[in-house]
């Protein structure tokens, strides 16, 4: 039998200990529990890919946004008067896409053309007229 160098043992060694620490650790809160692990964290929310109108209103967004201006943007036609690009309200600024999506949820006929106008599923024109939340804030 051979003698190994133990410069080439304490290598081989060494190679060995480091593939142990190769995978990053994750850390994990569940249900208000902290946890290290090096599998991904688990995902309680299921996925949901986004809906063309939702994307084309994200893309209307962008384009209206005032660093859009710096950059040259393809001329869009719109297919329907509800894709035009909404008039903001003066209140405009103090509303925020936050994930609501219901009339019930509003305070007002502003608050609702806002969130029609600017937040990606949102469920407040049922007859698809560009009119939202009729029968509780917006009625003539």
């Amino acid at each position: 039998m051979r003698n190994i160098p133990p410069s080439l043992l304490a290598f081989a060694l060494l190679l060995g200990m480091a593939d142990l620490h190769a995978a990053p650790m994750n850390k994990c809160v569940v249900n208000g529990r902290v946890s290290y692990q090096q599998t991904p964290c688990p995902s309680t929310q299921a996925r949901k890919d986004p809906t063309l109108d939702e994307l084309n209103a994200t893309e209307r967004q962008r384009r209206t946004s005032p660093s859009a201006s710096t950059s040259p943007a393809l001329p869009v036609t719109p297919a329907s008067p509800r894709e035009l690009p909404p008039t903001q309200p003066k209140a405009a600024a103090s509303y925020r896409c936050d994930g609501r999506k219901y009339c019930s949820q509003m305070s007002s006929c502003a608050e609702a053309k806002f969130f029609l106008g600017h937040c990606p599923g949102v469920k407040m024109d049922g007859d698809n007229d560009g009119i939202p939340c009729e029968e509780q804030w917006c009625s003539n």
